[in-house]
């Protein structure tokens, strides 16, 4: 336990000095939720998004936006860099085990996407664009959504043992899971079988529960089986693939 709250408390410390990750993960979500929630007009629903808001169609692709970057790019990132480096290998000597290391990782992505989607929940609220119709069922589908991108992260670190490969397989899926999940392309606009697709994918399942619970109703039970299937499929994987030198 000790070595465990060592641990947190020193990546803590590594990834508040890591400037693009407070820029991209903290200060553009939020920001890009605060211009939304301001303006009144994207609070108005349109035909065009079968009914729903700019805000409210956005509002979950930022909360997924924020947690994707944490748990496909930068926790790939930091396990495979400490596995060139050998320090996974030197923890094994000291009494924070490579175990403690990923419990910290897992804790400290965790935290950190529950601060900034409490932000961008609480944040456009104070200025006028409501409050969650369904608080609990917004956390549900945040901690569920966090388990599963936690899950295909370390898929990402345990198939590609390189740090640069790994990262750069972790850009190509991030921008692939964002366009699932209606990032470039709103999910209400696309063609019936590209909204398949994304209902299937981890990212469009995770955006589709956000915005039930957001919107005042319960994340869909197929939304929540899809990310518990991929969450499930993926962790089998990661335990088998995953090396610590």
């Amino acid at each position: 336990m000790i070595g465990l709250r060592a641990l947190l408390r020193s990546e803590a410390i590594l990834l508040r000095r890591n400037p693009s990750v407070v820029l991209w993960v903290v200060v553009l979500p939020l920001v890009a939720a605060i211009v939304l929630g301001a303006i009144p007009a994207t609070r108005d629903p349109t035909e065009d998004l079968a009914g729903l808001s700019w805000f409210s169609t956005y509002q979950p692709i930022l909360l997924f936006f924020a947690l994707s970057l944490l748990a496909i790019q930068a926790l790939p990132d930091v396990l495979t860099r400490y596995r060139e480096q050998g320090v996974l290998k030197r923890l094994r000597a000291t009494p924070a085990s490579p175990a403690a290391l990923l419990g910290a990782q897992f804790l400290l992505t965790a935290g950190v996407s529950l601060a900034v989607g409490l932000l961008i929940v609480v944040v456009p609220a104070l200025l006028g664009a409501g409050w969650p119709g369904n608080p609990v069922g917004v956390l549900v589908a945040f901690v569920v959504m966090t388990v599963c991108l936690l899950s295909i992260g370390m898929v990402v670190a345990s198939v590609f043992t390189r740090n640069k490969v790994a990262a750069a397989a972790g850009t190509v899926l991030f921008f692939v899971l964002s366009f699932l999940g209606g990032l470039w392309w709103p999910r209400e606009t696309m063609p019936g079988w590209m909204q398949t697709i994304s209902d299937l994918s981890p990212a469009g399942a995770a955006v589709g529960a956000l915005q039930d619970s957001l919107g005042g109703g319960w994340p869909g039970w197929s939304h929540l089986l899809v990310m518990l299937v991929w969450t499930g499929v993926l962790t089998l994987l990661s335990v088998r693939l995953f090396r610590w030198e």
